[in-house]
């Protein structure tokens, strides 16, 4: 295995048939169907693409910003490495027909919000030169007529909305990749209760609480724009607290983050920057 598909296994201790499922729930994506499926095979050439690249070489964000300039709604310079990134993964969707495109959309949980980015960056690149104010409604009548139509009855602006919106879908994924395996989290021992997960961690004598349960007042989860066999518990937002002390007076948290796995990982990297001092409660 990759030496970075291999470090985001440790970061997670996750084994690596799980990490592809692990890194869907980072990125607030349900895990894909088992076995060989098209799903599976698309994240993995994409994760693999990532892999292949040297420590340090992009940030994460760097993979999205690039699918952004390329979409034609970012006007920015990327790192050529974010470019080839997001090139590959547009080669891997452009390869797919009307209906590997609706599988995948489908298969990830694609909401009308994602849709509608996309047939907006669809149009966006039609019109370069001359915008229409129009653009908003046009991409919301694109979205809409997605919705109601079966794969094989879509035009090629449907298509290129579904493409766009895979396009930063992915891009979100291999930004994962990036950030889980160059992170630096210290490993708790998190035990299960009620309310979510709790562990603790001794940093320079004083003990600190870890908490990380289900974010109060989140705004409610977009739902998929076509049925998804998810549970609802999976589209469920969290959030983490550290405490310090007998008494917890001092206090940091952050949320809503979209997974419970994801808001312990987020932890685990607060409690590395505490006890290094690079920041405080």
């Amino acid at each position: 295995m990759d030496s970075r598909l291999s470090k985001a296994c440790i970061n997670l201790r996750a084994v690596p048939t799980d990490l592809l499922d692990a890194l869907c729930s980072l990125s607030g994506r349900p895990p894909p169907p088992s076995g060989p499926h098209l799903v599976r095979r698309v994240h993995g050439q994409v994760l693999y693409a990532v892999a292949s690249l040297p420590p340090g070489a992009l940030q994460p964000g760097d993979v999205n910003a690039a699918t952004e300039v390329r979409a034609g709604l970012l006007n920015a310079d990327v790192p050529p490495a974010a470019d080839a990134a997001a090139r590959c993964i547009q080669h891997t969707v452009d390869d797919l027909g009307p209906a590997d495109l609706w599988t995948l959309a489908r298969d990830t949980a694609m909401t009308r919000d994602d849709l509608a980015w996309g047939a907006a960056a669809t149009l966006a690149r039609e019109r370069l030169a001359q915008p229409d104010s129009l653009d908003e409604l046009a991409a919301q009548a694109i979205v809409d007529e997605l919705a109601e139509r079966t794969p094989c009855r879509w035009g090629r602006h449907h298509t290129d909305a579904v493409r766009a919106a895979l396009y930063r879908t992915l891009a979100d994924l291999a930004d994962v990749l990036l950030e889980v395996s160059e992170s630096t989290p210290t490993p708790l021992d998190w035990t299960a209760d009620d309310d979510g997960w709790r562990a603790s961690a001794v940093i320079s004598g004083v003990v600190h609480g870890v908490v990380v349960q289900q974010a109060e007042n989140a705004p409610s989860a977009a739902q998929p724009a076509w049925h998804h066999p998810s549970p609802r518990a999976a589209r469920t937002a969290w959030q983490w607290r550290i405490t310090n002390g007998p008494t917890g007076r001092a206090s940091h948290g952050c949320g809503p983050i979209p997974s419970a796995l994801a808001a312990r990982h987020a932890a685990e990297c607060a409690i590395t920057a505490l006890a290094a001092g690079r920041c405080s409660l």
